[in-house]
Parts: C-alpha cells; structure tokens; sequence
C-alpha cells in the first residue's frame, strides 16, 4: 500500500470545473498526490517495470495494474481521485479498467487520434478517465492532447493505425481528418491529474525530451455499465450491481505474486 500524502489535494470539484468538463470534455490540471506519493509510486513503478521486462513483456504499457499489485489499486482509489470523479459522475462510482503508459526518453512511440469509446464502450454509461501524471508530460516529453469539444461528436469511423511506433498495438484512429490547430496539449506536472470524456477525440506525440514520461490510467463509470469482461471495482457508492461481477478484495500487497498473476493473464491475452 501506498502512504497518503500530508499535502494531497482531497476535494470535490466545483461549479466552473464541472462546467467546464461538461463543455470541453477534458479538466485539467486537478492536484491529487503529494510529492512523497509520486516518489514511493515511481519506485513501485520501477519495480514493476523491470518484472514485467524480465518475463518479456512490454513495459511501456501494462494493462490492469489494479489487478495485480495493491499499490496501483490504492492509487486508482485515492480518495483525492474520486473525489474529483464523484463531483463530475455522482456518489456511485466504478473502476472499469486501468492502464500505465510510458514512454522513455527519446522514445518515437505515438498514440494517433483516436476516441476511446469506439472499443471501450464507455460511451453508453457516464463516465470519466483519469490520466495520473507520475512524472511532468509536457509537449517535449509526448503529453496527451485533445480536441475540446470533440466529444459531443457520435463515435466516427475508426480504421485500424498504420503509425509505424504506436504505442498501443493494433489501436484504431479516427477515419476523418482532425484539425491540428484545434488541438490542447494537456500539461501537467507530476502529482495532477486530467480528466476526459471517453468521446473526446485524442491522441500523443513522441517523446523528444530526455526524461520519460510516465502516466497511471483509471476509467470510471457508473452502474449503468454493461455486464462483461473481467471484474470491475466498486471504488464509491452501494447502488445495485447485480449484472457486474465486482473485485471481491484488492490484490495482495506482494509484488512477485502480482507479477506471476500478471503474466498468466497476459498470456491469454491478444497480442
């Protein structure tokens, strides 16, 4: 588990954040962890990173984290996180799924604009993803942008990417041209956090810096979520969840468990 930082922001969102998600479809800077949180998780991280290499997988991106390790649990339900999320979605709040993505220094990984919900299908219930920064993402280092306003779009024709240095395998883009002078760079210095709408059209740059990049994703919903896939969190909230299959009790604060569990699952995955 992770130690809660004396300095972490815990606090709801107010009216003009709240409008301004509603209007743009992404929120930021928002100030989750304190200095000494980012530092204990970036060493967990570290950790992690060179297990999952070990077993010979790719540790710029690892999949449910939560799964597999009580510190990224505990960091996907900081009560600084769902406070944020529960003033934008309300008090009945879902951890669907979680996500890390790195890119080291000088990486020429991208990710092309896409929308989430065309393969998430979080489109169909409220919702809000988190992007935790672990270390600052800055346009030099690959930050994330977006398209304001993009996400009050329907889902539009995605094609699958033929970028040459994806970052996420076998990722779809958006079949329609996108105006780049449309696009905010999302800058955040490690410890805030953003928050988008699963709709929102969005993508990333290389890393042309010489620091890495690193940030922990977390995708909230509601009860409204449709049944399937693997188990979600009930991170708030006592509202019926009889379709759902809920996470019976967080992973297990050991680090080589988590990796054995993490590598059976990553085995029958696609790759």
């Amino acid at each position: 588990m992770i130690a809660r930082g004396a300095q972490a922001v815990a606090r709801g969102l107010g009216p003009p954040e709240r409008e301004r998600f509603r209007r743009d479809g992404v929120l930021f800077p928002v100030s989750v962890l304190a200095g000494q949180e980012v530092a204990a998780l970036s060493a967990l991280l570290a950790e992690v990173e060179r297990g999952v290499a070990a077993l010979g997988g790719e540790p710029r991106r690892i999949a449910l984290p939560h799964l597999y390790w009580r510190w990224a649990y505990d960091l996907a339900t900081h009560p600084a996180v769902l406070d944020a999320v529960e003033s934008l979605l309300g008090p009945d709040l879902l951890i669907q799924a979680t996500m890390i993505l790195t890119k080291p220094a000088h990486d020429p990984a991208l990710v092309t604009w896409h929308q989430d919900g065309t393969y998430s299908g979080l489109h169909k219930t409220p919702n809000a993803t988190a992007w935790i920064a672990l270390t600052a993402s800055t346009p030099e280092n690959g930050c994330m942008r977006v398209v304001p306003g993009s996400q009050r779009n329907p889902i539009l024709p995605h094609v699958e990417s033929q970028a040459e240095h994806h970052l996420l395998r076998h990722s779809p883009e958006v079949a329609v041209a996108v105006d780049e002078a449309e696009a905010v760079d999302v800058v955040l210095r490690a410890g805030e956090m953003s928050l988008h709408h699963s709709n929102i059209i969005h993508g990333s740059n290389p890393n042309l810096s010489d620091g890495r990049r690193s940030g922990f994703i977390v995708r909230f919903v509601t009860p409204a979520l449709a049944a399937g896939g693997h188990a979600v969190v009930r991170a708030r909230g006592g509202a019926g969840c009889g379709h759902l299959r809920l996470l019976a009790q967080p992973p297990p604060d050991d680090l080589a468990a988590g990796l054995s569990r993490w590598a059976a699952d990553a085995a029958l995955r696609p790759s």
